[in-house]
């Protein structure tokens, strides 16, 4: 996850939710806040990055996501989400390859 490691690296507070990881975070998680709970990543959150292309994440309440983020932007890597849905509710939003 070279977008991670950049963040990281870059000094930025990263925290991730990834449902595949289990309890037991992939090494490329390390030096992250790995959260039990979707919701929990926008909490305070400057940009949301939408790096996979699970369903689970096309469907949130995304009204709610909004309301926990400090600055509601999102990046959108696999171009999953509805640009004009999020823009609607007051996201910025970037589709990478859109």
């Amino acid at each position: 996850m070279h977008i991670l490691r950049k963040a990281l690296n870059e000094g930025a507070t990263v925290r991730v939710y990834d449902p595949a990881a289990g309890e037991y975070a992939p090494e490329y998680l390390a030096g992250a806040q790995v959260c039990s709970d979707p919701y929990e990543v926008a909490d305070g959150a400057d940009v949301l990055a939408v790096l996979t292309e699970w369903d689970e994440f096309r469907w949130k309440d995304f009204d709610r996501v909004r309301a926990a983020m400090r600055n509601p932007h999102i990046v959108d890597a696999r171009n999953l989400l509805d640009p004009a849905a999020l823009r609607r509710r007051g996201f910025g939003y970037v589709g990478i390859g859109r």
